[in-house]
């Protein structure tokens, strides 16, 4: 576990300088996709809470470009895309699946996300702003 934790944080220095978009004091989403609103997590398996540090979006999903980014972009047109993910049957996100995925670790079409992905405890609002975040970024 402790790797897994060390990962994040040595991908959270090294991304997190050209990563982090400016937000609106009022755009939930983008402080929570940016850190400046931690939010509580832990990874599969894992009961014990990750530093916030370590569970900003921020850190993982940088750019919107895959070859750039340790983890998938998180955009309209990736969510939205209907691809086959992890092996699974073809599936794109929307609100509900997103959401299942951030606070589960399941993706669309079922598949479990990797260990590496933290498992966030936000509400619903929470999640709903960031949903609009990546939709919109």
């Amino acid at each position: 576990m402790r790797a897994a934790a060390m990962a994040l944080a040595l991908v959270a220095l090294s991304c997190l300088a050209r990563a982090q978009t400016a937000c609106n004091p009022a755009d939930l989403g983008c402080a929570l996709f940016n850190g400046e609103h931690p939010m509580a997590a832990h990874l599969r398996d894992d009961d014990r809470p990750l530093p916030s540090w370590t569970t900003r979006c921020v850190n993982c999903h940088v750019g919107t470009s895959k070859a750039q980014a340790f983890a998938p972009p998180l955009t309209h047109d990736t969510l939205l895309a209907a691809t086959r993910r992890r092996g699974g049957p073809i599936s794109h996100y929307d609100a509900t699946a997103f959401c299942h995925a951030v606070k589960d670790g399941i993706d669309p079409a079922g598949v479990m996300l990797r260990k590496s992905m933290p498992r966030y405890q936000i509400t619903d609002d929470q999640c709903m702003a960031l949903w609009q975040f990546v939709m919109h970024r």
